[in-house]
């Protein structure tokens, strides 16, 4: 059978088997896509001027291939772009007033169209920087774009749009020109000069310094024009505001002051027509703010430093009347937090170019600038957003390198405290009780995170790992993190909505042991000692950092909830052993097993993985049987995982002789030194105390049932006191009064431990106990909705055979007599009487008891007839043929010929129930159950021939039904007969 993971692999797999054949189609496709006839190479005397879009959509198709492998286009990236490029730059030099009349019926594509559509599609499957490099960088082709894009954009006469080219036209074209302003020659020498003012359209507050030259001038039209763009033609249009920024010869004309004194007016004080701008007109100021500050050397921008830091302080600070415009928006947030990052370096850099502060002014230097950014920076951690806590993190590690080792030291010191002010320390002898870690001995206490924030720690955990990549985090501060990052490999939060809150965390912390492992060598990580970290009790057999970092990733990458996080442990654990050789206990072959696709899957990860983990070093036994007792597998809110780590659990007790006397399993039920090992059980909820309860079935079938009660008792074990009725009527609580998947969780798992309890005892046990445990089970399937019935049928086999044999038939009369004398398929505490009915089929069909009375007989035939008989329900009748009507049948069978014959109407009545109600044939469920009956019961000598002859009439009819399910099972049937 193939999992997810296998699915996953086999597709990158397949993708890099066929990458030749796509990019062979490729290239056959661009000559075809570009020309009308002629050669295989691009040939511009036979250029089309129109493509349909399904030539494009298809070029398109093949690009986007491979957006998850865009590495595999590189080697042949240069032959499929440049086609496109110079049949571009064809269009704009020699037909750029054709644009229009090429396509007047619309159903065809202008070529220029249709090559920009094709180029964002390369920019966004390989990123815009990659196919930037291929345009054309000639100066003497950036007028003629600048000519063709003016003139594309004009409106037609009568159009409804005041923008006529589409949203992929004008990013390609501002990218390219972009790109142009690159050109290494003044603007003023490729400048064709104008006579008179240029007529231009800038923003109404924009005044451009004098002097500029013409193509300038048109080049900020557009810039500026796009800049509050809503499509990605914003990101283009910053970039060519930014480089025409940073030209040496508009610096020489003060472009960069212009432009900036028109953001901060229009950030801080807008205007006119800037007064109404859109957010995305703030987007794209504080992009290019960030981009200018980015991109510019020390040197060039440190005049500008103080004015900006101002500006986006007033921001912050709720100083201006665009605050809220501009902080409720996540991008916003993000983009001041990346104007503020090169702030900060480059106020380090002016900092340490100028002796004892000498030469530098108020324009270039302010003594509370780094103090304020770090204060913004440390507070956007704990933002609402991720991609807000993931740049303010990033920001934080850059500045943290540039800082001096004093001031730096002090930086990680107040992250990590930020952090720690988010745990606490409960005592570990008084659960509940929380204290002041400050007077205890750290070796006492265990991090609390039930009052962590997940949003402040995911922040502080990035942090600390790019931090640790950045190899920024001051040696000293080493086995502190790594103890958070161990503490944060274990955050687990969830919402009142029931969400998982922790993954974030957790995923960060992957992060930072790769770090770790990444950028310190073996030498250093074994210099940490184990005793300097906060371990947890399943450590105390690991001699060293890198085997306790293993273990944990072992852990995680088995038990994990989210296939991201498994992998990234994955990814990790590799690293660890690949940089650190020959200091993880059988760490090649842990890799091997704890493999990247290996546990994609979580219940592969869980039931097979973390099993085979175990096999090459007992040193990870029992990390991973107290993973098994955590919230990720016993504690988890989904019930198949807690079955699934049951189940490994008692593999772990059974194979490996894993003692869970020794484990924390104080972890799930709180303590096993408690005179009961399920006190205080109304604390926890029906979720929680099934996985409790399995685990101790699990725990009871292979034989360990005394690891489940007093580890010291001095008396003998007696493995029933586990049901006590103190004990255990608090799930019976839930099952009485609860609903829904709460009372079926708590009905399976009382059935599961019962039937684990008796399948372990003989016959002969205290009869009082034996009679508490059927009232259990009476509660449970009387309740029982049917999820649960095969669980419900084993535990009451398993513990109906410990009864005495009077017992036995006093318990079944019992039983038959109240659903004899139930009304309308219900018994008479008004709950349905399938499960009992399954219930006594079950019973009857596995016991044999010595001798089987008449009247017995009889009663169960009087049940049976009155049922198929009344006004029932169709799951009632069918429950009867399915799981009542064998057991009976054979017992008439086997010395009372004579009620046998009282069988026979019942059934012949049912293979003709063709009953139809609201829902349809609701009859054909029970045609189906009778025939079944029937096919089971065509042994020679069963029925005589006079049934045969009636019952095979009806069957033959059944198999000429309308209903597929009804004539399989009559064919089957028939067969049979035969």
């Amino acid at each position: 059978m193939t999992t997810e993971a296998d699915d996953g692999n086999a597709v990158e797999i397949h993708l890099q088997r066929v990458s030749a054949k796509v990019i062979d189609e490729l290239r056959l496709s661009v000559p075809l896509f570009l020309q009308k006839r002629g050669p295989s190479v691009l040939d511009q005397t036979h250029i089309r001027k129109v493509v349909k879009p399904s030539n494009t959509a298809k070029i398109e198709r093949l690009v986007n291939t491979f957006q998850e492998w865009p590495q595999l286009l590189d080697p042949a990236l240069e032959h499929l772009v440049q086609p496109f490029v110079a049949a571009f730059v064809h269009c704009v030099q020699n037909h750029a007033h054709n644009y229009r009349q090429a396509s007047p019926d619309k159903s065809v594509d202008p070529l220029p169209r249709a090559i920009c559509r094709v180029l964002y599609t390369f920019c966004k499957v390989r990123g815009p920087k990659v196919i930037s490099r291929f345009f054309r960088n000639g100066p003497e082709i950036l007028e003629p774009m600048l000519d063709a894009f003016e003139l594309w954009n004009i409106p037609a006469e009568g159009a409804n749009s005041s923008d006529p080219l589409i949203w992929e036209e004008k990013y390609v074209l501002l990218l390219w020109l972009s790109h142009l302003a690159l050109t290494p020659f003044d603007l003023e020498s490729i400048s064709t000069p104008v006579v008179g003012t240029p007529t231009v359209s800038t923003p109404t507050t924009f005044s451009p310094p004098p002097g500029l030259p013409n193509v300038v001038h048109r080049l900020l039209a557009l810039a500026l024009r796009y800049l509050s763009s809503v499509t990605k033609e914003r990101d283009a249009a910053v970039s060519l505001l930014v480089r025409l920024s940073l030209r040496p010869d508009m610096q020489h004309l003060q472009l960069h002051h212009h432009l900036l004194q028109w953001v901060f007016s229009s950030l801080n004080n807008p205007v006119g027509r800037d007064a109404h701008a859109s957010f995305y007109f703030y987007t794209g100021t504080l992009s290019y703010l960030a981009g200018f500050l980015r991109s510019g050397n020390s040197h060039t921008v440190a005049s500008c430093l103080i004015p900006v830091f101002k500006c986006i302080q007033a921001i912050t600070l709720n100083r201006v009347n665009t605050t809220d415009d501009i902080l409720g928006s996540a991008v916003a947030r993000k983009l001041i937090i990346k104007i503020y990052r090169p702030l900060a370096v480059h106020q380090l850099s002016v900092v340490a170019s100028s002796s004892l502060h000498s030469g530098m002014t108020s324009q270039t230097y302010d003594p509370d600038l780094l103090d304020s950014i770090l204060d913004y920076l440390l507070t956007a951690l704990g933002d609402k957003d991720s991609t807000v806590r993931l740049t303010a993190s990033k920001a934080l590690s850059v500045v943290t390198q540039t800082l001096d080792p004093d001031m730096s030291a002090q930086l990680v010191d107040d992250i990590i405290r930020r952090q720690q002010e988010n745990s606490v320390y409960p005592c570990s002898v008084n659960f509940g009780k929380y204290h002041d870690t400050s007077s205890m001995d750290p070796t006492a206490v265990r991090r609390g995170l039930a009052s962590a924030d997940p949003l402040s720690w995911h922040g502080h955990v990035l942090t600390l790992s790019n931090l640790l990549y950045r190899r920024s985090a001051p040696s000293a501060f080493l086995s502190t993190i790594i103890s958070l990052l161990i503490d944060a490999l274990d955050f687990e939060h969830r919402s009142p909505m029931g969400t998982s809150l922790g993954g974030n965390v957790r995923d960060a912390a992957c992060f930072g042991i790769w770090s770790i492992a990444r950028k310190y060598s073996t030498a250093e990580l074994l210099c940490i000692h184990t005793t300097d970290l906060q371990s947890k009790a399943h450590h105390h057999q690991l001699s060293s950092v890198i085997e306790l970092l293993a273990a944990e990733l072992v852990l995680t990458a088995t038990m994990d909830p989210e296939g991201n996080i498994r992998r990234g442990a994955s990814a990790a654990l590799q690293e660890l052993v690949g940089r650190h050789p020959d200091t993880v206990p059988s760490g090649i072959q842990l890799v091997q097993i704890v493999d990247y696709h290996a546990v994609g899957l979580r219940s592969r990860a869980m039931n097979h993985v973390s099993l085979q983990t175990v096999v090459p070093d007992k040193i990870y036994l029992n990390t991973i049987a107290t993973g098994i007792l955590s919230w990720r597998a016993i504690s988890s809110p989904v019930p198949e995982v807690r079955r699934d780590a049951a189940g490994v659990l008692g593999h772990l007790v059974g194979k490996y002789g894993v003692r869970p006397s020794m484990l924390p399993l104080c972890r799930c039920s709180e303590s096993l030194d408690a005179p009961r090992p399920f006190q205080r059980k109304r604390e926890k909820s029906a979720d929680e105390w099934h996985g409790i309860y399995l685990a101790h079935a699990a725990i009871i079938r292979e034989g360990c049932v005394e690891e489940c009660l007093l580890v010291h008792r001095p008396d003998p074990v007696d493995k029933h006191l586990l049901l006590e009725e103190d004990g255990i009527f608090g799930l019976e609580d839930i099952i009485d009064n609860g609903k829904g998947a709460g009372s079926e969780l708590a009905i399976e798992a009382l059935c599961t431990i019962i039937a684990a309890v008796s399948d372990q005892s003989e016959p002969g046990v205290m009869l009082t106990r034996l009679k508490y445990h059927m009232d259990i089970l009476e509660a449970c399937f009387r309740h029982c909705t049917g999820q649960n019935l095969d669980v419900v049928k084993t535990a009451a086999v398993s513990t109906f055979r410990l009864l005495e044999e009077s017992e036995q038939l006093l318990l079944v009369g019992s039983w038959l007599n109240e659903i004899k004398e139930g009304r309308n398929g219900q018994l008479r505490s008004g709950r349905s009487n399938v499960a009992l009915i399954t219930v006594v089929g079950a019973i009857l069909q596995s016991l044999r008891m010595s001798r089987v009375a008449e009247n017995s007989v009889a009663l169960q035939i009087e049940v049976l007839i009155s049922e198929l008989k009344k006004e029932v329900s169709e799951s009632t009748k069918c429950a009867v043929l399915n799981h009542l009507f064998l057991p009976v049948l054979n017992r008439a069978c086997s010395g009372y010929p004579q009620l046998k014959e009282r069988l026979k109407r019942p059934l012949i009545d049912c293979l003709n129930d063709h009953t139809i109600d609201s829902r349809g044939d609701v009859g054909s469920d029970v045609r189906i159950a009778a025939t079944n009956v029937l096919s089971k019961t065509a042994a020679p000598g069963q029925w005589d021939d006079a049934f045969y002859h009636e019952a095979s009439g009806i069957v033959y009819g059944l198999a000429v039904e309308k209903l597929d399910k009804v004539r399989g099972c009559a064919w089957s049937c028939i067969r049979e007969v035969r």
